[in-house]
């Protein structure tokens, strides 16, 4: 086999798919010291490798196809004489001619599937990558608006106590004021010592506050209870609160009962919720 025989089976040889008296010719032809033939498989070798690992970019496949697509075409051209010319030609020749053409479709067929694959490849990788970008993205979304409700809502409850303090604050000032206000300072008993307590009560504005301060935090599963205490009716409930950081506290309480002479005002530690009767220490107290 001549030179141009040999180079045109240089992509067989590179894809590994000569045998034979092809395989045996080619490599005589390279251990002659063939340096055209040898960078060319090189070339194929190298662009052929690079794809088959996936790290091959567009430019070697795109050498890789324009070297196969040109020699495709450069054999059609020269096989491509008058019928006349076709026929005079030796038939030796005309087969050996079919069998190159063969041979390098084969070529071609062979460079493209890998092609074929190694951008499938490329396109699933990238795919994938996407995908689990979009959702690392998403993930983090999520979590920073359910950050944002959390923020949100902290502030909307903030905002909340913030309103009842005033509010509360308001009603202490305007039951203290009213014309017909009854006060019942409340003093320290021995549980709480530094603290100290006001209630207010108005009939004709139907209101009763009470603002404390200095109470100590109550322990988990308690809260303070203030109690009207009736000559005729003994402890009544009032209201159930727990005080903030500081001790203090300013609620509305219910109005003692109609007619009810008070004989004194308490505030003891209760389970939370309250209790109907005092069952636990006295913290505050107080007479009209």
């Amino acid at each position: 086999m001549d030179h141009d025989q040999l180079k045109d089976l240089l992509p067989l040889e590179a894809l590994g798919r000569l045998e034979g008296e092809e395989r045996a010719a080619m490599a005589a032809h390279l251990a002659a010291g063939c340096d055209e033939c040898e960078a060319e498989l090189r070339q194929f070798r190298e662009a052929l490798a690079a794809m088959a690992m996936n790290a091959a970019g567009e430019a070697s496949a795109d050498r890789i196809w324009s070297r196969l697509e040109s020699r495709l075409k450069f054999e059609q051209a020269a096989d491509s004489g008058s019928p006349a010319e076709a026929m005079r030609a030796p038939s030796s020749a005309r087969g050996a001619s079919a069998v190159r053409r063969w041979r390098f479709a084969t070529a071609v067929a062979a460079a493209a599937a890998v092609v074929l694959a190694v951008v499938a490849g490329r396109y699933a990788n990238n795919a994938e990558l996407t995908r689990r970008q979009s959702a690392d993205r998403i993930a983090a979304l999520i979590d920073q608006n359910r950050a944002l409700a959390v923020e949100n809502e902290n502030q909307r409850r903030e905002l909340a106590i913030a309103h009842l303090k005033l509010s509360a604050s308001g009603r202490l000032t305007q039951a203290m004021l009213a014309p017909d206000a009854r006060v019942i300072r409340l003093g320290p008993l021995a549980p709480a010592r530094g603290a100290a307590g006001i209630v207010a009560v108005s009939e004709a504005d139907r209101q009763a506050v009470l603002h404390v301060a200095g109470l100590p935090p109550p322990p988990p599963g308690k809260e303070y209870e203030l109690w009207w205490i009736g000559a005729k009716s003994g402890p009544l409930r009032a209201a159930v609160f727990a005080p903030g950081a500081n001790g203090s506290a300013t609620v509305a309480s219910t109005m003692p009962p109609v007619g009810e002479r008070l004989l004194a005002s308490a505030i003891t530690l209760e389970p939370a919720g309250g209790v109907d009767k005092p069952t636990g220490a006295a913290y505050l107290k107080g007479v009209p």
